[in-house]
This record gives C-alpha cells, sequence and structure tokens, in this order.
C-alpha cells in the first residue's frame, strides 16, 4: 500500500515512480514559436482549462475536431500500454485511418513545420488571442510557414505513429495552447465534432 501511495503521489507531482525508480515527466513542444504578440489583449485567466478564447477574435468560433476519428487518448495523465510507462498528454489523440485529411481546427497563420522525435511531422498554427494548435504525426503536410488557413482547411493527412508514440496505429496528437500552457483541447470543441 505505501508504494501504491508513493506512486499516485508521484504522480501527481509531476514525477513517476515505478518500481522504485523515479522519472521526470516533460512535454517535446518546442517553447516560443513567435516572436511577436498576436494580440495586447490580457486573458481572463491564465489556468489552462479554464482560459476562454477573446469574445470576436479568431478563436471565437467553437474549435472543430481536425479529423474524423476515434478519440484515444484524452488531455492529462495516462498510461501507455504500448511503451509501458505513464506520461502526460498536453492534447488529445485521436486514432484514424492513414491518410485521412487532417484540417485546421481553427483560422489562424501556419508558424512552424516539422519532424520532431515524439511526433513525427507537425504543423504549429497561431490562432490569435495568443492560442496555437499543434498537430502531430502527419503523413504529408499541405501548408508551410507562413500560410494563412482558414478554419476546416485541410493542412495535411494522417501518418503513421513514430518510433516513440505513445499510441500504436496511425493517429494525429492534437494540442491546443494558450501561451506556453497546454489547454484541454475537449473544453473549445463544438459538440458536433
Amino acid at each position: 500500500m505505501a508504494n501504491r501511495r508513493t506512486t499516485i503521489l508521484g504522480v501527481v507531482a509531476g514525477i513517476v515512480v515505478v518500481g522504485g525508480a523515479a522519472a521526470l515527466v516533460v512535454t517535446h513542444r518546442q517553447t516560443a514559436t513567435t516572436s511577436t504578440p498576436v494580440s495586447t489583449k490580457t486573458p481572463a485567466s491564465s489556468q489552462g482549462g479554464n482560459t476562454s478564447p477573446a469574445a470576436g477574435g479568431p478563436t471565437s468560433a467553437p474549435l472543430a475536431a481536425p479529423v474524423k476519428g476515434k478519440i484515444a487518448s484524452a488531455f492529462g495523465w495516462q498510461y501507455s500500454g504500448a511503451l509501458n510507462e505513464w506520461y502526460y498528454n498536453p492534447g488529445i489523440t485521436f486514432a484514424a485511418p492513414k491518410g485521412r485529411p487532417v484540417e485546421a481546427a481553427w483560422a489562424g497563420r501556419v508558424t512552424q513545420v516539422t519532424k520532431e522525435p515524439h511526433m513525427g511531422l507537425t504543423v504549429t498554427i497561431n490562432d490569435g488571442d495568443g492560442f496555437e494548435t499543434v498537430y502531430g504525426h502527419l503523413g504529408r503536410v499541405e501548408v508551410k510557414a507562413g500560410q494563412a488557413v482558414r478554419q476546416g482547411e485541410v493542412i495535411g493527412t494522417v501518418g503513421a505513429a513514430s518510433l516513440y508514440s505513445r499510441n500504436a496505429g496511425s493517429h494525429v496528437d492534437f494540442q491546443v495552447y494558450h501561451g506556453a500552457t497546454a489547454t484541454n483541447p475537449m473544453n473549445y470543441l463544438h459538440p458536433s465534432s
């Protein structure tokens, strides 16, 4: 029972304790993807789960699901059977067939297209009002850095899992950031998504 308490406390504190060994969990997201602020508005709250898009701004429309698929992993702490470890998911993971179109969840401007070790081919979009959306594990990318995109515009396709992927099978990792804080995409998704 003492080991179980230690493990639970370790997970809450951001450290995973398994079998007496501790591991610090960190995100693989790059910080400071843009150098100029999009908006001078101060958000009502800096809490990750409680931040709301500014009324009338680019993100005031409900967030659209980026791909038609099943949610395979929710926001927050998860256990990966594929890697046999606990990890913090800073977004949600959609399981979908390889090659299925991935669409921009909000309108915005593409800030970077990169290949990340944990997320494979990745697109980051500055959606305005301090929000960014990140789409990982893409098979093909249809946009380039600096390009403006509309909500629902195809930005790429679903790709295969990477070597270090925490989910088996083809999927898209989808993350929403307000500033440097990961927020739960489910807080913004349109009910029909």
